[in-house]
């Protein structure tokens, strides 16, 4: 609870007016109670004051003096300087979120206060403990406290503590959602401050009407009663932190993020200084308020964390973090962790709702046996069927943000996808039109020229063998010119067997008639180191598709024979109607795959291969030969 921490630390400073250097002061007192031989009563005296002036600012010192000083006062047995300890302390504790060590002293410190027959002192002790009950979220409990408070009425309604518990009952009510009658008490606590002149009090009556009217959905008026009280210069830690973390909401509602971040760093600066875990647990709470407003999502999740990590039981703070956890984790599309913290945060919102539900049942029904208070208790029941449908509506809601926010991510990555999908398609389609394209003309240009020098040269060939045939029968010839016609003709014949060999090559007949199996075996046979091996169906491929695969088969073994210097080539293809596959195999003197640098022809046959979205793998060591497999899905 935001403003009770200020309280808290303010009832320890009741009996001391010498509070503005707090350090000098202590070191001192310390120096002369060295120097002078005291009796347990000045120890316990000067030990109170020690511990009065580090309670605010330097909880470790706090402890340390104020057990010392709890040990002089039992030893000279006086019950308002014990009472004085023992509520430093308990508040100290309360302050370190230690509550069961602090539960023991604050219990102490009432019975103290009693002993003395003192009501200011009984007053403060219920003070304490209505701050070590807010602390925790237990507001019913802290009302009861408070109520105590007013119950020891002594008749001097300027009292300190008097005056303060009413603004304390304020803000339980608004805690428990119940900012109208939150309103009365507050502005009851304001018109007595201001009558008897309370600065504090005022300041509190402010910082927490500022609270109410931020509950109310009024951020002006919000803003007009806490910048009332804001500092030109820091205050105390806990003022400062306490003060600003407010200002931060309220700024939010405006939308004025700058003045909202200046606000945090401030109460950042006061949770560093002071050390206060809960302190800074609101800190980075408020940080994810803002980052999750400006739509800062991934550091809204990891302030949340922080939050989280360093106090995920308390009421007040832990359900603030699960939903800033929930609400980023699931514009991040962190699903699972949404889910897990928006259970979390119902759990405690229900929990929270039924804990305050039957203690305020219990208390109420103890306290009070008048009309009045079954009224109350009506009044409480009514309340808290109205807490359950807040509850449920503003869960409802988060459901369909973190639903909406799960299907627009779901839906921006199906449609990201689509279109990176789309896209891949795309291209492939123009890798594969300028390959077929390519691989037609290139096609046409080899089967030209394969008939232009068969049909052509090859018989114009034809024909001077045909004249130098008839030479030799027409004249008579020399022994010399019949040997040099013989070997004339020899020369045109291996010419013309070399030009069917070459047009064969640029595009084999055996393949357009044929097909892939007939004029790959073709050419193994005519490489004297091939061997040939065929399994599958002996179908017809595209035309296209067959030439790509001559082409490689061709390119392959030619690579063996001409940089592995293979004495053993293995040619094997496979074909059905799913699948095509061509694999080479040599002996030769192989390579490393990882540094070797590949030609241009296997480049261009590894990217044709590509546009008909095959694969091909190489396989290969230094001396241990090399094999290249090629496969095709057909469909």
């Amino acid at each position: 609870m935001k403003r009770t921490a200020v309280i808290l630390l303010i009832t320890l400073v009741a009996f001391s007016a010498a509070m503005r250097g707090e350090n000098r002061y202590a070191d001192s007192l310390l120096h002369l109670m060295k120097k002078k031989q005291l009796t347990d009563r000045e120890m316990a005296i000067m030990y109170a004051d020690i511990t009065e002036s580090y309670c605010a600012h330097d909880m470790p010192n706090t402890l340390k003096y104020g057990t010392l000083g709890l040990n002089a006062a039992r030893r000279c047995d006086d019950k308002t300087l014990i009472f004085r300890f023992y509520n430093y302390i308990g508040s100290t504790y309360t302050y370190r979120c230690s509550y069961d060590t602090a539960k023991v002293y604050l219990d102490l410190q009432i019975t103290a206060a009693r002993a003395t027959e003192n009501p200011k002192l009984v007053q403060k002790a219920y003070q304490a403990e209505g701050n070590f009950y807010a602390r925790q979220g237990l507001f019913i409990l802290a009302i009861e406290s408070y109520l105590n408070v007013l119950k020891h009425f002594d008749g001097d309604e300027s009292c300190r503590d008097y005056i303060i518990a009413h603004g304390n009952i304020g803000e339980c009510y608004r805690r428990l959602d119940n900012p109208k009658r939150a309103l009365g008490y507050l502005e009851r606590e304001r018109v007595l401050a201001e009558k008897y002149n309370e600065p504090t009090a005022i300041g509190q009556a402010h910082r927490e009407l500022g609270y109410v009217y931020l509950a109310l959905g009024d951020a002006d008026k919000a803003l007009k009663y806490m910048l009332k009280v804001k500092p030109k210069k820091k205050g105390t830690p806990v003022n400062h932190a306490d003060l600003n973390e407010a200002l931060v909401k309220a700024y939010l509602m405006k939308k004025q993020y700058k003045e909202a971040l200046a606000c945090a760093a401030e109460c950042e600066e006061a949770a560093l200084q002071l050390g206060d875990p809960y302190i800074r647990t609101l800190t980075w709470n408020a940080y994810a308020d803002i980052y999750r407003a400006q739509g800062r999502y991934a550091e809204c999740r990891t302030t949340a964390l922080k939050a989280w990590n360093n106090d995920s039981v308390s009421p007040n703070t832990a359900p603030v973090s699960a939903f800033n956890i929930a609400f980023a984790s699931a514009a991040l599309g962190r699903t699972h962790e949404a889910a897990h913290f928006f259970k979390a945060y119902e759990r405690m919102m229900k929990e929270r709702t039924d804990k305050n539900y039957h203690e305020a049942l219990s208390q109420m029904e103890v306290m009070y046996e008048t009309e009045n208070n079954r009224q109350q208790i009506t009044s409480l029941e009514k309340e808290r069927r109205l807490y359950i449908m807040v509850s449920l509506s503003g869960l409802l809601i988060l459901l369909l943000i973190i639903g909406l926010l799960v299907y627009r991510h779901r839906l921006i990555r199906k449609k990201r996808e689509l279109t990176e999908q789309q896209l891949k398609q795309l291209e492939q389609e123009r890798k594969l039109i300028s390959t077929l394209a390519l691989l037609d003309g290139e096609n046409a240009e080899r089967t030209r020229l394969a008939r232009d020098l068969h049909d052509g040269l090859g018989s114009m060939l034809s024909v001077v063998r045909l004249h130098l045939y008839g030479i030799k029968s027409a004249y008579a010839l020399t022994e010399a010119d019949m040997e040099r016609m013989d070997k004339a003709r020899q020369m045109l014949d291996k010419l013309m067997n070399e030009l069917r060999h070459v047009a064969h090559n640029l595009m084999p007949e055996s393949l357009s008639r044929y097909g892939i199996k007939t004029s790959v075996e073709d050419f193994c046979r005519s490489v004297p180191m091939a061997n040939f091996q065929f399994f599958g169906e002996n179908i017809r491929l595209d035309s296209r598709l067959e030439v790509l695969i001559y082409r490689c088969a061709c390119e392959l073994v030619n690579n063996a024979m001409k940089h592995a210097e293979a004495t053993l080539i293995n040619v094997q293809l496979t074909a059905d109607k799913r699948l095509v596959s061509l694999s080479v195999q040599d002996n030769g003197k192989g390579f490393d795959t990882e540094t070797v640098t590949y030609g241009a022809g296997f480049a261009n046959m590894r990217n044709r291969i590509a546009a008909y979205n095959g694969k091909i793998n190489v396989y290969s060591a230094p001396d241990a030969g090399t094999e290249v497999t090629i496969e095709i899905e057909l469909e």
